[in-house]
């Protein structure tokens, strides 16, 4: 049993926490730490935001500022009593706050040990930007566009480097067939069967069906089976054929990267061989 004064002391240490605490309509406590006087984030906006999640008694344990890139939200309206996406509502560019809100509203299913659904936690929020959906889309586009260009330089100097002559799809696919095959085409609804060994620019070797104990791959083209980049190149095999696919990011991993080897926007390199097409 603890002592009474421990008790006592523990309480008076949260109600000064929750001192200067305003309280919505919706129920969600928060303080405003700093206005800088723009207009605040209205529903359908884009927010731009670093966050802190700590515990009640103030223990760190998120920082969006770890991982270099600040989070983006849709801005909207509050679902339910203490929705925390409402202090979104209460900010604008340069403005910072915290909130109060339960653990089981930001973790959901995956609560960490060491936490109870109902227990207490602060989110100390700081607004970079704040833009409207239609701004939003366009800087979107922009980065795309950027990243694109940059992408296709790379691609562009790797088969200079590699002697590689290949052919541009219109998705910024392109396809090297070193060796013709026989019959038709690989098409929609076929399965096939290849030997493949996949590469990044700077030559790291990510993947191979070719490996001690592996077997050739079997897909179906069509079915959802494999990145886009596959799904286009192996159209463009005959059975027996053997050839190279440059794959930009959009048609493979994109922005996440898979795995520990094949990074956010990373271009890659397969090389193929085509076993069989079946029909």
């Amino acid at each position: 049993m603890r002592p009474i004064w421990l008790c006592s002391l523990a309480l008076l240490m949260a109600c000064q926490r929750d001192q200067g605490l305003q309280k919505t309509q919706n129920g969600l406590k928060y303080a405003i730490l700093h206005d800088a006087g723009k207009p605040k984030a209205q529903p359908g906006d884009y927010i731009s935001y670093n966050v802190q999640w700590r515990t009640y008694d103030d223990s760190l344990l998120f920082d969006s500022r770890v991982g270099g890139q600040p989070l983006i939200s849709l801005v909207a309206r509050p679902i339910y009593p203490g929705d925390p996406w409402e202090i979104f509502t209460l900010l604008g560019e340069g403005d910072s706050a915290k909130c109060l809100v339960l653990a089981k509203n930001i973790y959901r299913k995956f609560l960490p040990p060491h936490l109870k659904p109902d227990d207490l936690m602060w989110l100390h929020i700081k607004v970079l930007s704040v833009a409207s959906a239609s701004a939003h889309d366009s800087i979107q586009q922009a980065k795309a566009n950027e990243q694109f260009l940059q992408e296709e330089q790379r691609l562009l100097e790797y088969m200079k480097k590699n002697n590689i002559n290949a052919k541009r799809t219109p998705s910024g696919l392109y396809v090297a067939i070193q060796k013709e095959g026989t019959g038709p085409h690989a098409t929609q609804g076929n399965s096939v069967k290849v030997h493949y060994t996949g590469k990044l620019l700077d030559g790291t070797v990510f993947d191979s069906s070719r490996n001690p104990g592996r077997e050739p791959f079997e897909f179906k083209i069509g079915a959802a089976q494999v990145i886009k980049g596959w799904e286009e190149g192996l159209t463009h095999f005959r059975k027996g054929s053997k050839g190279i696919l440059l794959i930009p990011s959009r048609l493979a991993y994109g922005e996440r990267g898979s795995g520990g080897t094949i990074g956010p926007n990373e271009p890659l390199v397969f090389e193929i061989e085509c076993l069989d097409i079946i029909s």
